[in-house]
């Protein structure tokens, strides 16, 4: 005689998988519970995984120091030589102007800026707008921002700004 076959009991792993596969037949997601035991199932069944993912979260975490003082060592060195490169025009700019003061034309051009004039020219003052007005007229001068797109979104991955580094 054969012997009567008791009924199998289902794991709480198998059943777990047999809801997933339903839900994703029946087009209904898990709540949030079961999707937490779910992933705890997953990672039981596969820990190497788990340990290779860990394991790439803390090499990330500790690189994450060096790499962003290594971004703003960078990039405050690219500010500074902006900064160099601005200053050294306006040098030139000041040289310029020292060459052409030593010349006679330059300091009869200046003295008249000044309201200088020689013994026989007639001097004339002509009235305009003052500097607020024609500052406003003017408008405020405003700088481009002309970093890429990826420099952008490094700064903030980095939390660059200009005065970080100092």
């Amino acid at each position: 005689m054969a012997e009567p076959t008791r009924p199998v009991r289902e794991t709480r792993t198998a059943r777990r998988e047999r809801e997933a596969r339903e839900a994703r037949h029946t087009k209904r997601s898990l709540n949030l519970g079961d999707r937490g035991a779910a992933f705890l199932d997953a990672a039981r069944s596969h820990p190497r995984v788990l340990l290779a993912l860990a394991l790439v979260v803390a090499i990330v975490v500790m690189l994450y120091g060096p790499s962003r003082n290594y971004y703003v060592a960078m990039r405050a060195g690219q500010d500074l030589q902006a900064r160099l490169e601005a200053v050294t025009a306006q040098n030139k700019l000041l040289d310029s102007d020292v060459h052409r003061l030593q010349s006679e034309e330059g300091v009869e051009d200046e003295a008249r800026k000044r309201g200088l004039i020689k013994e026989d020219e007639t001097s004339v003052i002509v009235e305009g707008l003052s500097d607020d007005e024609l500052k406003a007229l003017i408008g405020e001068i405003e700088l481009e921002d002309t970093r890429p797109w990826y420099v952008k979104v490094l700064d903030v991955v980095f939390f660059y700004s200009e005065d970080s580094w100092q």
